[in-house]
């Protein structure tokens, strides 16, 4: 494809392969002349997709993830004349209830039962619980629901009594982390890794090479990765960072980023 040679060279090689999909969607909606619902995405799949409709005007782009502040999205491409409703998204909300004072459902123990039931991770969207409340609820795939309400009984101890629930009654979730300020010599993966948590570059390489280190829910070994907008980091054990803006160069020429980072 010629536009994808032509814009490829903007993007990691990791991630050619989304930027094809992206921008076969881009031209589906607007050659012909078709709403284009995508998986659920991360935020750096969605600002690739910004990036790939620069300032189009015959296409638009509409997002949801039912939860306030949701980390994983879809979104609705579509030629610009056409309206886009809540119904395009096909969306479900599902929700467990649980006995608070005798059990706590975690966020893990949802995903564990999501993934282990075999379904794809672009299949759903984020997953929020309440101790409080005791309730646990996820954002999916409408077309995912008989399938999820039928193979999924149990939650490790909790029984999984499926309801959908409207969108208003989304829990509130919690806002993670905070914004740093950070000076970094690079943006390579082990450079970012090693300042955002205080760590040696042998001790972020030895993370790295052994696995324990995900970009964009994926696990990633490349110690000279380049770190992009919206690129979320995980490290095992000490957190997770998300590359927020850029901000030039310091009089030392080191690069001026800010960062949301969640602490373990």
């Amino acid at each position: 494809m010629a536009e994808l040679s032509k814009v490829g060279q903007h993007f990691d090689q990791e991630e050619q392969p989304f930027v094809a999909k992206a921008l076969d969607w881009i031209e589906r909606a607007s050659q012909d002349y078709t709403l284009c619902l995508t998986p659920f995405l991360n935020p750096r799949e969605r600002h690739i997709v910004s990036i790939l409709l620069g300032d189009r005007e015959d296409v638009k782009v509409s997002a949801s993830g039912i939860f306030a502040r949701a980390e994983k999205e879809r979104l609705v491409i579509a030629p610009s004349f056409m309206e886009i409703g809540e119904a395009d998204y096909e969306m479900v909300l599902l929700q467990v209830t649980f006995a608070k004072k005798f059990v706590t459902l975690r966020h893990k123990d949802l995903l564990g039962a999501l993934l282990s039931a075999g379904l794809e991770r672009t299949v759903f969207g984020d997953i929020v619980t309440d101790d409080n409340k005791g309730l646990a609820q996820v954002a999916i795939d409408k077309r995912q629901v008989p399938y999820v309400m039928s193979q999924i009984d149990s939650i490790g101890k909790v029984k999984a009594d499926w309801t959908e629930v409207p969108f208003d009654d989304a829990l509130i979730k919690e806002v993670e982390g905070k914004e740093e300020f950070l000076l970094l010599s690079s943006l390579r993966l082990d450079t970012v890794v090693a300042t955002a948590f205080n760590l040696s570059r042998q001790e972020a390489k030895d993370l790295i090479l052994s696995g324990f280190v995900a970009v964009n829910w994926a696990s990633s070994d490349r110690l000279d990765r380049i770190i992009r907008s919206k690129d979320v980091i995980s490290v095992r054990k000490k957190g997770r960072i998300s590359l927020q803006s850029l901000a030039g160069h310091s009089k030392r020429d080191k690069i001026k980023a800010v960062f949301q980072i969640i602490h373990r």
